[in-house]
């Protein structure tokens, strides 16, 4: 063989080898899988809602579309693009796209009586609520000589979530003292009906219960009868509320993302959970002002409302 010929040839086998190496690289080269295509449906372009797809983006690692609910032809054709997932954020956006049944729809920001009794296999999502056991821990830290916890409750919107409830104070050695509320209206007599019945109040996420007219009134017998309240909100806490369990929006939005996530790669759903990562909420001024004593080691760490 000559001198080119035998170039030729070392340079074919080169190409060859080197070829051969690629191919091995690649197959060993772990798989990055392909972004998801998920739609995101929103009530409404507020703050709440912002913050809660910001979080969802930092948890599904997913590609995002969003689409306002009020957008109707826009949402019409999204959904005939058939996403890999329909995120809904807000009640009326649940309300929406809760109706397919072909795709995984998981929800977020939505009242709780929505998503009380849901039977679809192909709806996921994360509640307004926080576990009871979450409440029930903070409300006997906070308050130690406390042991009767009064809830004011619908049976038709917070009943799961009571019975639940009162499975978890059972277990803690705390006596739930409950009443019923199917009117708003309601709401003052039921109050009254706890007076020296109760060491705290425990005002829930409950639409017929804390709706502004009921809070107004529940805040007044707190001052006039020196009775604790712990709530769900900030909002709440600067009313009058002692202390409450607030949940951001963001943390929900992210822990959407990553059921989502999960979804997408094969976990069985459905998947729905309680809100995770609550956050103390204290009013100091109240709670001196109404007289009641609470642990100061967690006012040292809980964000302060005065």
């Amino acid at each position: 063989m000559n001198t080119v010929a035998q170039s030729i040839f070392r340079n074919k086998r080169k190409t060859v080898l080197l070829t051969a190496a690629l191919l091995l690289c690649l197959l060993t080269v772990p798989v990055i899988a392909e972004a998801f295509d998920v739609l995101v449906v929103k009530d409404a372009e507020i703050k709440p809602y912002h913050d809660a797809i910001e979080g969802f983006k930092s948890a599904c690692g997913c590609q995002v579309r969003e689409i306002e609910l009020s957008d109707i032809e826009a949402l019409e054709r999204a959904v005939k693009d058939r996403p890999a997932a329909v995120v809904a954020v807000g009640t009326e956006s649940f309300r929406r796209v809760s109706r397919l049944r072909t795709i995984p729809v998981i929800y977020a920001m939505v009242i709780p009586s929505e998503t009380a009794d849901l039977s679809a296999d192909n709806l996921s999502g994360v509640s307004m609520e926080i576990a009871p056991d979450s409440y029930l821990s903070a409300i006997a830290e906070l308050f130690p000589a406390a042991k009767r916890v009064g809830i004011l409750f619908d049976p038709f919107s917070t009943g799961s979530f009571v019975q639940d409830a009162s499975s978890a104070a059972r277990d803690r050695g705390l006596t739930l003292v409950l009443k019923s509320v199917r009117d708003p209206r309601s709401v003052p007599a039921r109050v009254d009906e706890l007076r020296d019945k109760i060491d705290v109040l425990w005002l829930l996420p409950d639409a017929t219960v804390s709706n502004p007219d009921s809070v107004e009134y529940v805040m007044l017998y707190s001052f006039q009868h020196n009775l604790p309240i712990f709530s769900f909100s900030k909002k709440t806490v600067s009313l009058g509320a002692v202390a409450a369990l607030n949940v951001s929006p963001y943390d929900m939005g992210a822990q959407a993302g990553e059921i989502t996530r999960r979804l997408l790669q094969g976990a069985k759903g459905p998947v729905r959970a309680y809100a995770q990562y609550p956050r103390m909420i204290v009013n100091r001024k109240v709670a001196a002002k109404i007289g009641v004593k609470i642990n100061d080691k967690i006012t040292g760490y809980a964000e302060t409302v005065d």
